[in-house]
């Protein structure tokens, strides 16, 4: 009886580890992840083919959610970035023609977003730090 009931006692308190451990990588995984973006930012060269001023919007699991202005950017080399920092509803055209009319462009952005960039696409994950040499404008990449 005491062998059974141990293992039942191993067996929750297991559930209950992995059940923590999921709940921290969710709630400190981003935090994480932005760290080590800010911390490890590399310079990348991408040929524009098209960027334009555009409104992306955020939305919680209870619908609540908010606006921001951004400049959708399409990229040969590097997919689709968007800049999100420093873009307001006055400068995004501007922002977006000037990119536009780069061709090839240098962007620094964090190591983690732009080497996992596909896997961050399919799961839609805003992460990482995009900043337009060309300018003084930083924002997030969803790449």
């Amino acid at each position: 009886m005491g062998a059974k009931r141990r293992r039942g006692n191993v067996l929750v308190i297991s559930m209950l580890s992995a059940m923590v451990l999921v709940t921290a990588l969710v709630l400190g995984g981003s935090r994480a992840w932005k760290a080590y973006d800010d911390a490890h930012v590399i310079s990348v060269m991408c040929t524009v083919t098209g960027a334009e001023g555009d409104i992306g919007s955020s939305a919680s699991g209870k619908g609540i959610g908010s606006s921001f202005d951004q400049v959708a950017i399409m990229t040969k080399e590097c997919g689709p970035l968007v800049l999100r920092r420093g873009v307001t509803a006055d400068n995004k055209d501007a922002i977006a023609s000037r990119l536009e009319a780069g061709g090839s462009t240098r962007f620094q952005i964090g190591e983690a977003s732009f080497r996992h960039r596909e896997a961050l696409v399919r799961v839609r994950e805003k992460v990482g730090r995009l900043r337009f040499l060309g300018g003084t404008v930083t924002g997030a990449c969803s790449c």
